[in-house]
């Protein structure tokens, strides 16, 4: 993943630069078994305004989860909060560093981006089981696929969004 902090803009390409700030929240449901992940960043890549697709990219979440007692197999689950500028996970925006235009985009659970990622515990999270031998731990992998429409004529510059990613187990 890269992250460009500024954008440039030419006489005939606009390009915006945009991404995420990703806070994360942990819920513990039993104290025998523990997971967690740290701050993640997931940049959404350049976009440039006169392309007729869409602007993909994909980011990976890992969970470090360990066992001393309690089920050898544990569900953990994801989900993705609502963007803090238009306040829906079906619609997320991203806003200019220093003015007010928005740059539409969302995240997917699914590569082919039609699955939304959501904080709907059965409707929209990601739900993975790791299964640990006593007083070990292990790794699960969330890949994270997002997407800015095509077609936004929107100013060049840095645009920037904040969402809480709560892992529950």
């Amino acid at each position: 993943m890269r992250w460009f902090p500024w954008a440039t803009c030419s006489p005939v390409r606009a390009e915006a630069v945009a991404a995420l700030a990703l806070a994360l929240a942990v819920l513990p449901a039993r104290a025998a078994v523990t997971c967690g992940a740290y701050d993640m960043a997931l940049s959404l890549g350049t976009y440039d305004g006169f392309n007729a697709a869409p602007a993909d990219s994909s980011g990976v979440l890992v969970v470090t989860c360990s066992r001393n007692g309690g089920p050898r197999t544990t569900a953990v689950t994801l989900s993705i909060g609502p963007s803090q500028h238009t306040g829906g996970v079906a619609t997320r925006a991203l806003r200019h560093a220093s003015n007010t235009d928005l740059l539409n985009y969302n995240l997917y659970r699914d590569a082919s981006r039609l699955q939304v990622w959501g904080n709907t515990p059965g409707i929209n999270t990601l739900t993975q089981s790791i299964t640990l031998d006593n007083r070990t731990s292990g790794t699960l992998t969330f890949t994270i696929f997002g997407r800015i429409d095509a077609g936004q004529d929107v100013r060049p510059g840095a645009y920037a969004d904040r969402l809480r990613i709560t892992v529950s187990f």
